[in-house]
């Protein structure tokens, strides 16, 4: 499976893990269920790790993918949402920066790091960027 999900309802914490490049049908299917767990709370942060996922999202994707997180805000809540990516992978980094453009102002903080341990940081708080 290309993604997979773990809630942690003490932390307000979705830590997804990324293996592959998913379609976004798969996508799509992935983040309905996410939403229709029953330990999902709105509001709760995201960590998605896509240290896995070598693949570069188009412009298309990145695009399709901010829409349906702007559709599905209220569903989601107003969160900060952390992708982890490999370091040597800029082209990925500027499309989830594209994607944070794409987001501001959905009451969603989707934002790019390298480092797993900054990303947690953020989505708790306790830092501002990486």
């Amino acid at each position: 499976m290309a993604l997979t999900f773990e809630i942690d309802p003490q932390l307000s914490l979705v830590v997804i893990v990324r293996t592959h490049h998913p379609t976004f049908d798969e996508w799509r299917a992935f983040m309905e269920g996410l939403l229709t767990d029953p330990k999902f709370r709105p509001g709760f942060a995201i960590v998605e790790d896509r240290r896995g996922d070598r693949a570069v999202p188009s412009r298309n994707e990145v695009e399709i993918a901010a829409a349906w997180i702007r559709t599905n805000a209220s569903r989601l809540g107003e969160n900060r949402w952390a992708v982890v990516l490999d370091p040597a992978s800029l082209a990925a980094f500027g499309m989830v920066r594209v994607g944070e453009f794409l987001t501001d102002r959905s009451g969603v903080s989707l934002r790019p790091f390298t480092s797993l341990e900054t990303a947690h940081a953020w989505v708790s708080g306790a830092a501002l960027a990486e």
